[in-house]
């Protein structure tokens, strides 16, 4: 392995390929979804649901985070492609969930995505940027938090259908909560998260 390392960096090439082509396989699926939702926009999988616009933000905005903090920040040693890849599959989920159309055919699948979403994000901020357990549990919550208030707006001014009544969005918390706190214990106990971590310059530098 470590010969391949050597090998690989002497090319110019990353040392983690297979980091490398969930990445870009990853990318290429939400860019997919992204034109699925505008193209069949009146489709009954994307309709009252205002996705083309969302999408797009999601991938020309929040999909772009790791690329930008690299680029412009030097965040990290190396790039970390597989946390990056952690990030992009919470989209890649809600947007697939949507191109199969399983939110309206699936009894109970949006609980997943919800339940994923707020748990691979304090994974990604624990490995990625070393922030710790409980307030990388605390901010992926907080998040989830803010989605759901900004679909109840967003149904109530804007006129799109994403909440059924209360219970669905109780039910969407509670899963995002169990997520989060699942994934926290089960990753803090893993030799991944001790010896694979990102290591951001930021805590080298707190730590020492």
């Amino acid at each position: 392995m470590a010969s391949l390392t050597r090998t690989l960096t002497r090319f110019g090439l990353p040392d983690d390929l297979g980091g490398v082509f969930i990445n870009l396989v990853l990318r290429l699926l939400l860019v997919a979804f992204t034109i699925d939702s505008l193209v069949n926009a009146g489709d009954e999988r994307f309709a009252g649901k205002a996705l083309g616009p969302r999408n797009l933000a999601i991938l020309f905005g929040f999909a772009m985070l790791f690329p930008v903090l690299f680029r412009f920040t030097k965040q990290w040693k190396q790039y970390p492609w597989w946390f990056d890849a952690g990030y992009l599959s919470i989209f890649f989920l809600d947007m697939a969930g949507n191109s199969v159309n399983a939110y309206n055919t699936r009894p109970g699948f949006d609980l997943l995505p919800h339940f994923y979403g707020p748990g691979m994000l304090a994974v990604v901020l624990m490995g990625a940027f070393a922030i710790g357990p409980l307030a990388a549990a605390g901010f992926a919550t907080m998040l989830h938090a803010l989605l759901e208030v900004q679909e109840i707006y967003g149904d109530h001014f804007l006129g799109t259908k994403n909440v059924r009544d209360i219970m669905d969005t109780a039910n969407d918390l509670m899963a995002g909560i169990v997520g989060a706190t699942l994934f926290v214990l089960v990753y803090k106990g893993t030799e991944w998260y001790h010896h694979r971590r990102a290591r951001p310059r930021r805590a080298a530098k707190r730590r020492s």
